[in-house]
């Protein structure tokens, strides 16, 4: 049985604890990954059993600090580990937080030292700054989300509940920039996952809305820069 979605309350009030400590920690150009990144664009931010970050600079010292911090939320001490695997061959370090909140919900922090092995520079034409929650966040433009979001990898790839999240956040959108999504997926060698996901979700009739306009399109799109506008000190 899997762990329950935290809402949306839960894994905020954790987002905010983190964030000025990884600041303390001089761990700097830090991402939002994940549902928390599409939450950001959304009126009413998705329930989630996890946190996503890129922390290029994360260290053992800078969990073992984390961990501190959120013993004072935790109904005990959280513990951590630091693991490097790989992605198609290339250097892929994460570390975790794990947490038992108080408020009875089992919750995981994912800090990513990089992008599918990739550094994270290579995100930066992709990535904007948004005002959330009281936060300055970095997260990916919404095209760079979509692109993300079809390529999770086997063996559960995209889920029907993950398909029908997409959509809403599609849908909620209203205008995507298809050719975006493209770049982002060719920049990142994503296109044949992509394609096998939505066959995937094909054979089980279930449809992610504007996907023809990926299916169409051929690869070597070059992506376009985004202006990253600065926040207010």
């Amino acid at each position: 049985m899997k762990p329950p979605r935290a809402p949306a309350r839960v894994w905020i009030d954790v987002l905010k604890r983190v964030t000025p400590v990884l600041a303390e920690c001089e761990a700097n150009d830090v991402i939002l990954f994940g549902s928390q990144a599409v939450s950001v664009y959304m009126e009413r931010a998705l329930a989630s059993k996890d946190i996503d970050l890129i922390v290029p600079d994360i260290t053992i010292n800078s969990l073992e600090r984390l961990s501190d911090e959120l013993t004072q939320t935790a109904e005990k001490r959280p513990t951590y580990d630091y693991l490097v695997s790989e992605y198609d061959g290339r250097r892929y370090p994460v570390g975790h937080i794990y947490l038992k909140h108080k408020s009875g919900f089992p919750f995981v922090l994912e800090f990513f030292q990089n992008f599918l092995g990739y550094k994270s520079m290579k995100l930066t034409p992709f990535l904007t700054f948004k005002q959330k929650w009281g936060l300055w966040l970095q997260v990916p433009s919404p095209e760079a989300i979509i692109g993300t979001r079809l390529a999770f990898r086997p063996p559960e790839r995209i889920t029907p509940f993950n398909a029908s999240r997409l959509n809403r956040f599609i849908q909620k959108l209203g205008t995507v920039d298809w050719s975006e999504v493209n770049a982002f997926i060719d920049t990142f060698g994503l296109r044949t996952i992509v394609r096998e996901n939505l066959a995937a979700l094909s054979s089980k009739q279930i449809s992610i809305t504007g996907s023809s306009k990926i299916t169409q399109l051929t690869p070597n799109h070059s992506p376009r820069p985004h202006r990253k506008p600065c926040p207010d000190l």
